[in-house]
């Protein structure tokens, strides 16, 4: 990267300050010339900080190229506590007639869920398994509606789609063989034959006659879900399956196999019942619970200032901040603002990754952001209005290897410059922020950080500001 001279930057600050804050005349915050004599300075704010719960992930997200992972399993954290997570999904048939098992014998039937090829968590165990288990949804779920986290919907638990089935976790990234060709790795759990043709064939019949063969199908056919037969045996592996797919092992559902009356069985003939994202409703389902894990009492918490926080992805533990303090800064130019988290190695568990990027929201105190509610989240300054992605490669937000006090250290470095001038312009002190992390993979990874009370100054939450003061 080049580096700009002093003269030039001061130029720059001169041009931002006469056109405003505009997103082309963002001055990238590794340019920050700390120079008293030019008028730049630099100082920190203290950070107050807190854990908080959040449960409002949305497990039912679709958008037409992008792929839906779903976490069904049940981990255990030393740190973090337990999640346990589960799929819900609907079918819909390629023959949405009865009639096609006519003269048929129906030999057998299997449910797939492909391997995301992700796991969260412990990879490296050979040996480590996870029993899973299929059963019916007995309440109906919708496409392209809005599912959270804790959504529910009732199964019948008495007549179990599959018996419970127990898969090496360490080979879902096998390839599922079958007659000796290789197919997309997954979970392929043998369904009892007798429960799915109870459902199977009524809903087909339905389908067969209706103007709408696929909603009869489903009205009768809720779909499925796939959870793990006993949330109490716990692993340090939680893998992500993929529901969506363009054939039989790639993609969610249901293969039946069958045989002409009165010939020998053959598995090359079979009937597939599979997910389509636009038109087939979806969920996942994820509990956390904390005991007497070390985040419970983050959770619980009667500190002014907490010296330790942690951050999981929603349902999990969010970041509270507020940053006190805002007008002590003159105006003038804000060229930096990094609010620095820094992650505390002792908490550090090499089985479980850390969060990969962090996205702040801004909480209203009902007199900033002007005409705002109290207590409503809003898109941070330096976000909007600016809608591409690009927007939080500016925040950056991501963790960095930096040096603090000498010690080398691994930060989440959040730039706020637009945030921070737009609160001295309104003469607003106190910025406070919600932050989470993203929803791609509903619960999972982790970070440990210092709080603004932490004892040691090199891990303690800060925000580092460069000004440039209007002289009078």
């Amino acid at each position: 990267m080049h580096r700009l001279s002093l003269p030039f930057v001061t130029a720059i600050f001169i041009a931002v300050v006469v056109t405003g804050c505009k997103e082309n005349t963002l001055i990238n915050s590794d340019v920050s010339p700390t120079d008293n004599v030019l008028g730049v300075f630099d100082t920190t704010l203290p950070v107050i900080t807190h854990t908080y719960y959040d449960d409002t992930a949305i497990t039912s997200y679709y958008v037409s190229g992008l792929s839906l992972y779903q976490g069904v399993g049940s981990l255990s954290d030393p740190y973090f506590g337990t999640m346990t997570g589960a799929t819900h999904f609907e079918v819909l048939p390629v023959v949405a007639n009865a009639d096609v098992y006519n003269d048929m014998t129906l030999d057998s039937a299997v449910l797939i869920l492909p391997y995301s090829g992700f796991t969260y968590g412990d990879t490296s165990d050979q040996n480590a398994t996870q029993s899973y288990q299929a059963f019916f949804l007995d309440e109906s779920i919708a496409s392209n509606s809005i599912y959270y986290s804790y959504t529910t919907r009732s199964i019948d638990i008495g007549a179990p789609l599959s018996e419970p089935t127990t898969i090496n976790l360490y080979h879902l990234k096998d390839s599922q063989t079958v007659n000796n060709v290789n197919y997309h790795p997954g979970l392929r759990l043998k369904l009892n034959l007798e429960t799915l043709k109870k459902r199977l064939m009524p809903a087909l019949t339905s389908a067969s006659g209706s103007s709408d063969a696929n909603s009869a199908f489903k009205s009768i056919f809720k779909g499925v879900s796939v959870r793990v037969s006993d949330s109490r045996t716990t692993t340090t592996a939680y893998p992500f399956f993929r529901l969506d797919g363009t054939d039989d092992y790639s993609g969610a559902g249901i293969l039946v196999y069958y045989h002409p009356n009165g010939t020998t069985p053959d598995t090359a003939l079979s009937e597939r019942y599979f997910f389509d994202g636009a038109d087939c409703g979806f969920f996942g389902s994820v509990t956390k619970s904390y005991g007497h894990s070390p985040l419970n009492k983050l959770l619980n918490s009667a500190a002014e200032n907490d010296s330790v926080i942690a951050l999981q992805n929603q349902p999990g533990p969010g970041l509270d901040i507020l940053i006190p303090g805002i007008t002590s800064l003159p105006e003038g130019l804000i060229v930096k603002a990094e609010l620095q988290l820094t992650v505390l190695p002792n908490h550090k568990d090499d089985r479980f990754a850390p969060i990969t990027r962090m996205y702040p929201l801004r909480i209203s105190n009902g007199k900033y952001p002007e005409g705002t509610l109290a207590g409503s989240s809003y898109q941070v300054e330096d976000r909007y209005p600016i809608t591409s992605s690009s927007a939080f490669d500016i925040m950056d937000c991501r963790l960095h290897d930096i040096t603090r006090d000498g010690v080398a250290v691994e930060s989440y470095i959040m730039r706020l410059p637009r945030e921070v001038m737009s609160s001295i312009t309104s003469k607003n002190d106190t910025i406070h922020l919600r932050v989470n992390g993203t929803q791609d993979f509903v619960g999972a990874f982790r970070t440990v950080l210092g709080g603004g009370n932490h004892p040691d100054p090199t891990y303690r939450a800060k925000l580092f500001v460069v000004y440039s003061s209007l002289k009078k």
